[in-house]
């Protein structure tokens, strides 16, 4: 079926990498436009500027785009590999992850509501994309999930943060290490739910999430969605996270005993997972969003140069299926 064009929109900023478009009633359309719409820093440059413009120039706004395959295959595994073999590597992956959390949550907390329009694949970056919006129309059949953990990595753009956050709301009372046994079964397992019903049973989707068939209806739904948060609009505010501790680290830990087929790599990765969840800290605590979403860009910037995860992502670039090293 047929569907309206973002592209064909009339145009208000942009470069080679994204442009933001015009939908009317007060409503702008950020669109990326680079391969797969991974974030390159170009995608930031626009971000940065549109959201400087929140609550002035527009009252709301729709993340959205054509493209056949994808809403977002998040960072640019390429460019990550450029930017580790270049000097002070390390120093430039946290710099650019760090970038694209001031951005998500920024976006987050900015002034009018964001809707996140999704099909086809939101994978790692795009899939934390959207879930810092405040509400996603997906499509039935999308793709989406966080497979950064196949690779030897961890979602580094709040995911781990939003992930454990969405476990905590949905089950207050529950104690930290269940929430952090909730939040790491979906992000170690690197699973990319087969349709939107699974995402949202995986986390991946909120409970309020609206899931339609039809790509035609798809831009107009995450339009009208966003209209109708417009009026008395308050942008969430930073939650506290109670968390377990060193204490949460073995007991997560201890649900992968006996599965043979995990490496010593997987493992690793599967302790600084642990570590995030349970706050990075001794004992059990509360950490902020902010402390959370910093463990994330250490531990990425940590493993990203490590050689048994380089060897996963030049595998991953050179035949798209995950190593087993």
């Amino acid at each position: 079926m047929t569907h309206p064009l973002v592209a064909d929109l009339p145009v208000l900023a942009g470069n080679d990498m994204a442009t933001l478009h015009d939908l009317g009633d007060g409503v702008v359309c950020f669109r990326a436009h680079t391969k797969m719409n991974t974030f390159d820093p170009g995608v930031f440059d626009l971000m940065e500027d549109t959201l400087d413009q929140a609550g002035r120039s527009y009252q709301a706004m729709v993340l959205a785009n054509d493209d056949p395959r994808a809403f977002s295959a998040g960072a640019d595994l390429t460019f990550f590999t450029r930017m580790i073999d270049s000097p002070d590597g390390p120093a430039k992956i946290s710099a650019y992850v760090q970038r694209g959390q001031t951005l998500f949550i920024r976006m987050m907390r900015a002034p009018v509501p964001v809707v996140a329009a999704v099909h086809g694949f939101a994978l790692g970056g795009g899939c934390e994309f959207q879930m810092h919006a405040d509400a996603t129309i997906a499509l039935a059949d999308a793709g989406i999930g966080l497979p950064e953990a196949g690779i030897g990595l961890v979602p580094g753009w709040g995911g781990c943060t939003r992930m454990y956050a969405r476990m905590l709301v949905a089950d207050p009372a529950a104690d930290p290490v269940m929430l952090a046994r909730r939040a790491f079964g979906p992000l170690f397992s690197g699973r990319i739910a087969v349709d939107a019903s699974e995402a949202r049973d995986m986390g991946l989707l909120r409970p309020s999430d609206a899931v339609i068939p039809d790509r035609g209806a798809l831009l107009d739904t995450a339009k009208a969605r966003a209209l109708s948060l417009v009026p008395g609009y308050v942008p969430p505010a930073p939650i506290a996270l109670p968390v377990a501790g060193d204490p949460g680290v073995g007991a997560i830990l201890s649900a992968l005993e006996g599965q043979d087929d995990l490496s010593d790599t997987d493992l690793t990765v599967a302790r600084k997972l642990a570590h995030i969840l349970t706050g990075g800290t001794g004992t059990a605590a509360t950490v902020t969003e902010a402390e959370m979403m910093a463990l994330e860009v250490q531990t990425l910037a940590a493993l990203v140069s490590w050689a048994p995860v380089r060897a996963r992502i030049d595998h991953m670039l050179a035949t798209g299926q995950r190593l087993r090293n």
